[in-house]
């Protein structure tokens, strides 16, 4: 047989190993995989922190995480899910012809997992995989609404990063947006993340736990009030759509 680097290897079989269960434990893993705790530990931990694999402090289990579904996971129930917000943000882009965007919280930023472009000469171009300031994003905004004070502060150790000159540094700045995502059911990033850019988001939520946001952002110039209001109409007619399948489906805990 070929020999294989044996470091891939081992996270490969990992993640095949993950890819058949709902979950396992540290000890489970190494009986399974033949790997020691000892080796297996740092590649879980490396695994997890580029969300490969999530996990369950509480139960200590750990299982596939949501890269594994932009990578094409063999997780089919959350493919389903990626794949059922995927059509929603396709029905935003024919209703606005403007990008819209997947993200969801990972610590203090914002990863985006998915989108959809639009057909508009002038448009924002971004990059799945890109990880943001969550503070300063509409989609940050929108996963972050029910952080309180404390929990956001702890996340941001050094202060808030300011992108543009509109980035907001302060929690009370902050906060004041973050209610608003409460009373109005959107966020808004005005010109923090890109100078020429403003951006809405609504969070998606699953028996009211906030899973991830959607969002479309739009040049500047083109944010006349009758667009806004046709990209929040439409924003928020794709999270009622989501959440009602949302809510049927077992409690998505893995991602």
């Amino acid at each position: 047989m070929k020999s294989l680097h044996k470091p891939t290897e081992r996270v490969l079989l990992i993640l095949e190993t993950l890819a058949n269960v709902d979950g396992m434990t540290l000890s489970e893993l190494s009986i399974k995989t033949e790997i020691s705790k000892g080796t297996i530990f740092p590649i879980l931990k490396s695994l997890q922190y580029r969300k490969y694999i999530s996990y369950d402090a509480n139960s200590g289990i750990y299982a596939l995480g949501i890269s594994c579904a932009v990578l094409a996971s063999s997780a089919v129930e959350k493919e389903f899910w990626i794949k059922m917000i995927n059509a929603e943000m396709h029905a935003v882009v024919n209703e606005c012809n403007e990008v819209c965007q997947l993200g969801i919280l990972d610590d203090a930023w914002v990863l985006y997992v998915d989108k959809v472009q639009g057909s508009q000469t002038v448009q924002l171009v971004s990059k799945i995989g890109t990880r943001l300031p969550a503070i300063c994003s509409a989609l940050g905004k929108s996963l972050l609404h029910k952080h309180s004070d404390e929990e956001i502060l702890e996340l941001y150790p050094q202060g808030f990063p300011a992108i543009t000159t509109h980035s907001v540094t302060h929690i009370v700045q902050l906060r004041q947006q973050l209610e608003q995502v409460a009373v109005n059911g959107y966020a808004m990033d005005n010109r923090e993340i890109n100078d020429d850019t403003i951006c809405f988001a609504v969070p998606l939520q699953q028996k009211n736990i906030i899973l991830a946001a959607i969002s479309v952002s739009l040049p500047s110039f083109r944010a006349t009030d009758e667009k806004i209001q046709q990209v929040i109409a439409s924003l928020k007619g794709a999270k009622d759509r989501i959440e009602s399948v949302l809510n049927k489906l077992p409690d998505i805990k893995n991602y």
